[in-house]
C-alpha cells in the first residue's frame, strides 16, 4: 500500500492538493474570525467568558470521546489489510462509542462541571458537551475522507460544522436578545448536523466491513492518543482556564481571543496534517526520513513567515475581532507570544508522523500531558506577575517541550531517521518576527507603519517560497 514515488516533491504534494484539506480544517479559524467580532460585541464581555468555556468543553470533550479514533482511521485505510472498507467501519463504530460516553457524561455533568471548568453547570455547557459528540463525528467522518483522498466533500463537511453552528447560535442571540445559552445550543445543532452528514458520506460508495481485530488494534493505537490530543487542545484551552481562575472569566475571555489569534498558524500548521501525514505514510520507508526532512523544512519556513505576520498585524487584528472593552492593545504581546509557539510546533509535528507510521503510540500518552504540565506550571507561576501576557509565555513553552519529547521518542519507537537540525534557521528567524511582533509598539502612524511594512515583506518572503517549492 505504499508509494515508492511518493517522495519525488512531497512538498509540493502537502502544500499543494494537500491546501484543500488544509482550507477545510482551517474553517473552525475562518468562522471564529468572522463571527467572533460580533459575539464579543452582543454578548459583551461576561458572557462571553461562558462561550470560551464552551467551546474549551467542545474541543476537548470530542477528544476525550472520540478515543483516539481520528487518528487511527487514516493510518488504518493507508497501512493496514482491510484498508478503505476497514476504516469506514471504524468512522461508524468510533463514533457510535463517542455519542454513548457523550451522553454519559452530560448526565453526570452537575457532579464534575465547576470543579473542572471553573464555572456553575448550566444548560449551556451540556450544548457544549453534547455538540462534542458531533464533532467526534465529523473528525472520524474526515479522517475517513482522508483515506478516499476526497478534498472536497472533506471541505463541504467542515463549512458546514464550522459555519453553520456558529451563523445558528449567532441569529439565536441577536433575535432573541439574549445569552451564552442560545449561541451554544446554536453551535449544538451545526455539530449535529454536519455529524450526521460525515456518517452519510462515510456509507456511501462503499460497505463497511472490517476484520477481526480491527477495533481493537485501532484502540491499541488511538487510545494513547487521547491524553496527547487532549494535552494538545490544553495547550490554548488550559491557559484560558488559569486566566479565569487567577484573574476572572473576563480576563479568561481576553486570553482566549490573543491565543485564538496568536495560535492560528499552529492550528494551519496542525491543518496540514490532513495532507502531510498520509504522504508520509505512502512514502516508501527507505525514502521516507528525506522527504520528511525535505517537508519539515518547507513547512517551517512558511508558518515561520505566517506567525511572524500575525504577531506584526495583532494591533489591527485584535481590534477587528474584539471592542474596544476588551482593551486590544493590551493583548498584542500575549498574541505574539503565542505566535512563537506556532513556529516551534512543526518540530513535533514531524517527529508525530512517525511515531503513529511505527504503528507504537504508546508513548504519546506519556510525553504529551507532561509537556503540557510543564508549560502550565510555567503559566501558574507566572501568573502571579498579574499579567495575562505572562500566562501566554506558557504556550511556546508547551510546544518546545513537545518538541523535545516526541524527538526523543521517535528515536524510540521509529527505524527513520532525519536530520533535525535543518529546521533550526526558520525556527530562528520565525521567532525574532513573533519577538518583534510582540515588542514593537501598538500605537503611532509611525509605529503601525513599520509593523505593516515589515508584515509586507514577509508576505513577499512567503510568495518567493512557495514559488521555489512548486517549481521543483
Amino acid at each position: 500500500m505504499v508509494d515508492p514515488g511518493a517522495a519525488g516533491n512531497p512538498s509540493r504534494d502537502v502544500l499543494g492538493r494537500g491546501s484543500l484539506y488544509t482550507l477545510g480544517s482551517v474553517a473552525p479559524i475562518l468562522a471564529n474570525v468572522l463571527v467572533t467580532p460580533v459575539v464579543t460585541r452582543v454578548l459583551g464581555v461576561e458572557q462571553y467568558g461562558v462561550v470560551a468555556v464552551g467551546l474549551v468543553l467542545v474541543q476537548v470533550g470530542s477528544m476525550i470521546a472520540g478515543l483516539g479514533m481520528a487518528s487511527s482511521i487514516t493510518r488504518h485505510g493507508i497501512l493496514e489489510r482491510s484498508g478503505e472498507a476497514g476504516s469506514r467501519m471504524l468512522a461508524l463504530q468510533g463514533s457510535a462509542l463517542s455519542t454513548l460516553l457523550v451522553l454519559a457524561a452530560v448526565l453526570s455533568g452537575p457532579l464534575w462541571g465547576e470543579p473542572v471548568l471553573g464555572t456553575p453547570w448550566q444548560a449551556g455547557l451540556a450544548f457544549a458537551a453534547l455538540a462534542a459528540a458531533g464533532f467526534a463525528a465529523i473528525q472520524n467522518a474526515q479522517s475517513f475522507l482522508r483515506v478516499q483522498d476526497r478534498p472536497l466533500p472533506f471541505v463541504a463537511l467542515s463549512t458546514v460544522a464550522t459555519l453553520g453552528g456558529p451563523v445558528a447560535g449567532l441569529l439565536l442571540v441577536t433575535l432573541r436578545a439574549s445569552d451564552a445559552e442560545d449561541y451554544l445550543l446554536g453551535l449544538l445543532l451545526g455539530y449535529l448536523v454536519a455529524g450526521l452528514a460525515g456518517m452519510i458520506l462515510a456509507l456511501r460508495g462503499g460497505r463497511p466491513h472490517g476484520e477481526r481485530g480491527d477495533l481493537r488494534r485501532a484502540l491499541r493505537i488511538g487510545l494513547p492518543a487521547v491524553p496527547h490530543l487532549v494535552a494538545l487542545l490544553l495547550v490554548q484551552n488550559a491557559l484560558v482556564l488559569i486566566a479565569n481562575r487567577y484573574f476572572g472569566p473576563e480576563d479568561g475571555g481576553r486570553l482566549q481571543i490573543a491565543l485564538l489569534l496568536g495560535s492560528a498558524p499552529a492550528m494551519i500548521v496542525s491543518a496540514l496534517n490532513n495532507a502531510w501525514a498520509p504522504v508520509v505514510y505512502r512514502t516508501d520507508p527507505a525514502e521516507r526520513g528525506a522527504a520528511l526532512e525535505r517537508t519539515a523544512r518547507d513547512v517551517t519556513a512558511v508558518t515561520a513567515a505566517l506567525a511572524g505576520g500575525v504577531a506584526l498585524l495583532s494591533p489591527f487584528l485584535l481590534r477587528f475581532l474584539a471592542p474596544p472593552a476588551f482593551t486590544p492593545d493590551e493583548l498584542v504581546p500575549a498574541a505574539g507570544v503565542a505566535a512563537a509557539g506556532a513556529v516551534i510546533s512543526v518540530a513535533y509535528l514531524a517527529n508525530v508522523h512517525l511515531v503513529f507510521a511505527s504503528g507504537r503510540s504508546g508513548g504519546l500518552a506519556l510525553a504529551s500531558p507532561l509537556s503540557l504540565v510543564v508549560g502550565l506550571v510555567v503559566a501558574v507561576l507566572l501568573a502571579g506577575t498579574g499579567s495575562l501576557t505572562a500566562v501566554a509565555v506558557g504556550f511556546p513553552v508547551i510546544y518546545l517541550a513537545l518538541a523535545v519529547g516526541t524527538s526523543l521518542l521517535r528515536r524510540r519507537v521509529s527505524e527513520t531517521t532525519w536530520r533535525e537540525a535543518v529546521l533550526l534557521r526558520p525556527i530562528a528567524e520565525g521567532f525574532l518576527a513573533c519577538v518583534a511582533g510582540a515588542l514593537l509598539p501598538a500605537e503611532g502612524v509611525l509605529w503601525l507603519s513599520l509593523r505593516f511594512g515589515l508584515a509586507l515583506l514577509l508576505g513577499v518572503a512567503l510568495l518567493g517560497m512557495l514559488r521555489r517549492i512548486f517549481k521543483r
